[in-house]
């Protein structure tokens, strides 16, 4: 594995109008807007898109409209990985074959969480069959157990998939067993790549190895990683560290409020109104909205800068 090279994948946000529906005019402003971040890919419907709460043809339509901003876009190759998890295997098949039609460059699935996977082979079976329908594209498993319910060993289900799925590409993992994770890590070398989901572990994963993330604080807190990047290769630990701490105040917020609601609420402070979210997740009061942007005050979110010449020199 390539010490230098880090990738970054930005899980969107899914804009919405304050009934609930979707902006999709505004697409063309969150690629923007990404764009300035120096992230080398997306990550379309995801947890940080809601994709739960849309409709197949919903998340099939904003595949659509992510994937004409980046051919009309003139920036370099942009990465973009496709969520297609569903209840429905059908479905999931579906948005993978959809995904594949539109050009995209992986899909990723979580398992079916009402009838969940008993055992690990009925997980791998079930992955099986949505790579399947889209075999022209590498396939991901992702794993998000405190949403799903399904929490079985990565290690375990890395070696089933490996001989099972030819398109079998390796993981988006959003749980935090290290232990099982690192087990990976050094099981799949380079043949596979492993994304971390966790974004307040990302230096701690660096650290053991770790060169592939998909997040929403990349979103708009990409001039932090950046910086603890070219800290940690420079030998600077004290600037680091500090850097660690100021990161570190913005995830409690987050996590005080629910990342997506509070991370909707961010993108609007830094210029991006995505709107709110849609039910069952609450959107928020103008007095949490208060609440919220007084605290950010309080940080350093505001002060961040990151240009793209900073970016391309971690690669």
């Amino acid at each position: 594995m390539n010490s230098r090279n880090v990738e970054i994948l930005n899980a969107v946000f899914t804009p919405m109008h304050a009934d609930g529906s979707i902006n999709f005019p505004l697409i063309p402003d969150m690629f923007q807007q990404f764009l300035g971040t120096g992230s080398q890919g997306i990550f379309l419907n995801g947890t940080t898109g809601e994709c739960m709460s849309l409709s197949t043809s919903e998340r099939m339509r904003l595949v659509e409209a992510w994937m004409a901003c980046c051919r009309n876009s003139k920036a370099e190759e942009i990465k973009v990985f496709v969520h297609v998890g569903s209840c429905n295997l059908m479905e999931a098949a579906q948005m993978a074959q959809h995904a594949r039609d539109q050009g995209a460059d992986g899909v990723a699935m979580v398992p079916t969480f009402y009838f969940r996977p008993k055992t690990i082979n009925d997980l791998v079976e079930q992955c099986a069959y949505v790579a399947a329908s889209a075999p022209e594209i590498p396939f991901y498993y992702y794993n998000i157990p405190s949403l799903t319910g399904v929490d079985f060993r990565l290690i375990d289900f890395i070696k089933l998939a490996a001989h099972r799925i030819p398109n079998f590409a390796g993981l988006k993992n959003s749980f935090n067993d290290v232990v099982d994770y690192q087990h990976c890590l050094h099981y799949a070398e380079s043949k596979y790549s492993l994304y971390w989901g966790a974004d307040e572990a990302f230096m701690m994963l660096y650290a053991a190895g770790n060169r592939h993330y998909v997040g929403s604080t990349y979103n708009y807190m990409a001039g932090y990683y950046t910086d603890m990047l070219l800290a940690q290769r420079s030998g600077d630990t004290a600037s680091l560290f500090k850097l660690q701490g100021q990161a570190d105040a913005i995830y409690r917020i987050l996590s005080e409020h629910n990342g997506i609601i509070a991370g909707k609420e961010i993108m609007r402070l830094i210029g991006v109104d995505c709107g709110p979210v849609r039910l069952p997740l609450r959107a928020l009061t103008g007095e949490q909205k208060e609440v919220i942007q007084r605290k950010l005050k309080e940080t350093t979110l505001f002060q961040q800068k990151v240009t793209r010449k900073e970016t391309e020199a971690l690669s």
